[in-house]
C-alpha cells in the first residue's frame, strides 16, 4: 500500500474538514438550483473557466503517487483541460492539452500510471500520451502543456479503454479495422505499439478490456473484451493473443436503439449497457440493460431495468455495488446494483446538472468518474462545464482519523438510503488494529465504531475494511483510512506577542505564538490570575493568532498548547497588563459581580440602573433601563465571557449554564 507522509495526509485531513463546511448540501431534493438526492455540491466550473471551450464530454481523475492531490482530467472540445481538485470546493484550472489536430464535440481519455491517453473524432488527431507528474509543478496557472508522445496508428478514434494487468489499450471507433479495436501495448507509455486488432463484428462504439478474473473458469487469466457495436449488439471476444481475437459470443436484444457503452459489476459476473438511441427512436424510458458473463461462451440476456425518466443514458460506471450513470439531461444516477441478479437497480442517489426537464436530447451530462479515495464524482455538463459532488448515501461522517500508537478513536458510518437489509457486518484489519461495534445493519441511521491501534505499529497510513453482506450474499464495502501516529506529543511553542509584561493600550489585542510540528489543533487559554482560576477563557484553533476584543483592564496572564492525539506540549505562559479596553474606562464607583462564574442568575453589590451587557467583540446583547437592581437573569445569554458597562463601569463575567 502506498504511504505518504504525515505532513501531507494531515493537510489533506485540513482541506477536507474546510470542504465538509462549504460545500452546497442536497436539503429536501435541492442543492442550490440543482435537483438532487443524497449528492451534495462542492463545485462547479464553467466551460469559460476551463479554457474556454465549446464543449465538455469524457472526464477521468487521477492521483498524485509523490503529493497526493487529487485531479480532475476534462475532455473539452478544445483540448484536455487540468484542474487540481484537492480542494474540491476551490479547484483551481491549471491548463490545457490542446487537441493534437482540429477542435471536435468527441474526445476520451484514460489512465495509466502517471500518464494520460487522450483520443479524438478530430480525423488526424491519434493517441495523445502526457506525462502528469507536471502537475504538481504548475506555479503560474494556467498554462498550455505539451504532448510527452504521439501515436499516429490511427487518425481519429471514438474511445478507449484500458486493462491496466496487461497494460494494453483498446482504441474503438477508428479508421482501422472497420471501427473495430485497433490494440496499443504501452506499457512503455512514451512507445505505444501496435499489437493487433479485431474487425469481423463491425464498428465498436466503446468497449471494456479486462484480464479476466470472473467466474468463467475456462478463461481465467485471459484478456477479454466486451464490445458495445452499436446497431450490432453486443459481443464479448478473446484478445490473449491481439493478432488472434477471437469471437466468443454476441447478442443483439429486443428493440435495440443503439448499444453505447457498458461496464462489469465488481464481480465481473454481470455487465450493464446503456442503449443510447431507444428513448429517441423507440419511445422507452432511460433504460440499463443486463447480461449474465457466468458463461462467456454462452451470454445470457437477463432484461432490463427501466426508469421514470425520459432522457437519453450515455456513460455508466460500476464502483463497488453501485453503478453510476451518466444520463444526459436527468443528470448522474447512482443505483445500488446488488439485485444485479434480478437485472434490478434501486436509485440511492441523484444530482441533476439540467433542472429544466428529462427530455431526450444530446444535452447535460456526458460522462462522470466515481473513483477517487476522496469520494468525489466528478461530471460534466457539455454546455455548462464541470461539476463535483460528493455522495453521501453511503459513508464515514470522516474518513481521515489519527491515532498514536497505543490510542483509539471513533467513527460512524452513515446509512442514508435503502439498501439491501439486514447486512452482516465483518472487518478487513491490518495487523495491529481491533474494532469494535454492531456487526449488523437493520435500517438507514447512523453506526458507531470504535477502534485501537497497538503500541507496536510501525507509523504511517492504513485501511480498514468493512464488508458488508447482503442476504443474497452480494457485499458492500467501504474503507476507513488511519494514520498512525508515534506516540510523541508536539513540540513546544514560544510565545511571539504581546511580549512578556508588555503594557497595552486598546482593542484588539493580537496575540501570536510559534508553529508547533506535530500538532493537530492549538488550546489557547486567558485568565486574571496566575493559576488560570479567575475569569478564565479558552479557544481552540487550528491558527498561530488569535485576536480579541473587549477585554478587561488589568493584569493577565496567557498560555498556549499544542494537541495531538498523543498529548499536548510543553507550556510557556505570557503576561500582560491592558490600560485601556476600548470599550469604556472605569471613571466612577466600584462594584462586584456575584457568582463569577454564574449561571442563570448574577448578583451585584450595589443596585444598578441603565446599563447594558456586552459580548466578548463589544457588541451590546442586552440593554436594561430600570432601577436599583441588584438581581440579573442571565438565562437568555450562552456560555462565554461578557461585560457589565454602567455610568462608565465595566465589569467582567462568565456565563456557564
Amino acid at each position: 500500500m502506498q504511504k505518504f507522509g504525515i505532513g501531507i495526509i494531515w493537510a489533506f485531513v485540513m482541506t477536507l474538514s474546510s470542504v465538509m463546511n462549504a460545500q452546497t448540501p442536497c436539503q429536501n431534493g435541492m442543492a442550490g438550483e440543482y435537483p438532487c438526492l443524497n449528492m451534495d455540491l462542492l463545485s462547479h466550473m464553467t466551460n469559460a473557466e476551463i479554457g474556454g471551450c465549446d464543449n465538455t464530454n469524457d472526464i477521468w481523475g487521477w492521483v498524485s503517487p509523490l503529493t497526493g492531490k487529487e485531479y480532475a482530467l476534462v475532455g473539452c472540445s478544445n483540448g484536455t483541460a487540468f484542474v487540481d481538485i484537492s480542494n474540491p470546493v476551490q479547484p483551481i484550472y491549471l491548463g490545457l492539452l490542446p487537441t493534437h489536430d482540429t477542435p471536435s464535440l468527441w474526445r476520451d481519455l484514460e489512465t495509466l500510471g502517471n500518464y494520460v491517453f487522450v483520443v479524438s473524432e478530430s480525423s488526424n488527431h491519434g493517441l495523445q500520451v502526457m506525462n502528469l507528474l507536471q502537475l504538481d509543478n504548475v506555479v503560474n496557472p494556467p498554462v498550455n502543456f505539451s504532448e510527452d508522445a504521439h501515436y499516429p496508428g490511427f487518425g481519429n478514434c471514438h474511445t478507449l479503454n484500458i486493462d491496466p494487468t496487461s497494460q494494453l489499450l483498446c482504441a474503438m471507433g477508428t479508421n482501422t479495422f472497420n471501427g473495430g479495436p485497433h490494440i496499443l501495448d504501452i506499457s512503455n507509455p512514451l512507445n505505444p505499439v501496435f499489437v493487433g486488432g479485431y474487425g469481423e463484428a463491425g464498428y465498436t462504439h466503446d468497449g471494456f478490456i479486462t484480464t479476466y478474473s470472473g467466474p468463467d473458469q475456462n478463461h481465467q487469466g485471459e484478456v477479454i473484451i466486451a464490445l458495445c457495436n452499436g446497431y450490432n449488439g453486443f459481443f464479448v471476444v478473446n484478445a490473449t493473443d491481439p493478432n488472434d481475437v477471437v469471437l466468443l459470443d454476441n447478442f443483439l436484444y429486443p428493440e435495440t436503439g443503439y448499444t453505447h457503452q457498458g461496464w462489469f459489476t465488481k464481480d465481473k459476473r454481470y455487465f450493464l449497457i446503456n442503449d443510447e438511441l431507444d428513448e429517441m427512436n423507440i419511445g422507452n424510458n432511460t433504460r440499463t440493460h443486463f447480461f449474465d458473463l457466468n458463461d462467456l461462451d454462452n451470454m445470457v440476456y437477463m432484461g432490463f431495468h427501466e426508469t421514470n425518466n425520459t432522457s437519453i443514458d450515455h456513460n455508466l460506471y460500476a464502483d463497488d455495488q453501485f453503478v453510476y450513470e451518466s444520463n444526459y439531461r436527468s443528470g448522474v444516477r447512482v443505483f445500488d446494483a446488488v439485485r444485479a441478479s434480478d437485472a434490478a437497480l434501486n436509485e440511492v442517489a441523484f444530482f441533476d446538472l439540467v433542472s429544466a426537464n428529462d427530455n431526450p436530447q444530446f444535452s447535460g451530462t456526458w460522462s462522470n468518474y466515481p473513483y477517487l479515495p476522496s469520494g468525489v464524482n466528478l461530471a460534466t455538463s457539455m454546455y455548462d462545464g464541470f461539476f463535483i459532488t460528493r455522495p453521501t448515501f453511503l459513508q464515514w461522517s470522516n474518513n481521515n482519523h489519527s491515532v498514536c500508537q497505543g490510542g483509539g478513536f471513533s467513527a460512524y458510518l452513515e446509512v442514508n438510503t435503502n439498501l439491501l437489509f439486514p447486512l452482516t457486518l465483518t472487518w478487513e484489519l491490518p495487523a495491529g488494529f481491533i474494532a469494535n461495534g454492531t456487526n449488523q445493519i437493520t435500517q438507514m441511521g447512523d453506526y458507531y465504531f470504535h477502534f485501537e491501534a497497538s503500541t507496536g505499529m510501525t507509523p504511517g497510513e492504513y485501511a480498514l475494511t468493512l464488508n458488508m453482506t447482503a442476504q443474497n450474499g452480494q457485499v458492500y464495502t467501504k474503507i476507513l483510512r488511519v494514520i498512525v501516529q508515534t506516540d510523541a506529543a508536539p513540540v513546544a511553542i514560544s510565545l511571539i506577542s504581546p511580549v512578556q509584561n508588555a503594557n497595552l493600550e486598546g482593542n484588539p489585542i493580537v496575540f501570536e505564538w510559534s508553529n508547533s510540528a506535530g500538532s493537530n489543533y492549538y488550546v489557547w487559554t486567558m485568565s486574571t490570575d496566575a493559576n488560570f482560576l479567575q475569569n478564565v477563557q479558552t479557544q481552540n484553533t487550528t491558527n498561530t493568532t488569535l485576536s480579541l476584543n473587549a477585554m478587561e483592564t488589568g493584569q493577565h496572564f496567557w498560555k498556549v498548547e499544542a494537541v495531538n492525539d498523543c498529548g499536548t506540549s510543553q507550556i510557556e505562559v505570557g503576561q500582560f497588563d491592558l490600560l485601556s479596553t476600548g470599550v469604556d474606562v472605569i471613571t466612577a464607583q466600584s462594584f462586584q459581580l456575584y457568582p463569577n462564574p454564574a449561571q442563570s442568575t448574577i448578583y451585584s453589590s450595589v443596585g444598578l440602573k441603565n446599563f447594558q451587557i456586552l459580548d466578548v467583540t463589544g457588541r451590546v446583547v442586552s440593554v436594561y433601563n430600570s432601577v436599583a437592581v441588584k438581581e440579573i437573569n442571565l438565562s437568555s445569554l450562552s456560555d462565554g465571557m461578557y461585560w457589565l458597562r454602567s455610568n462608565g463601569v465595566v465589569k467582567s463575567f462568565e456565563v456557564r449554564h
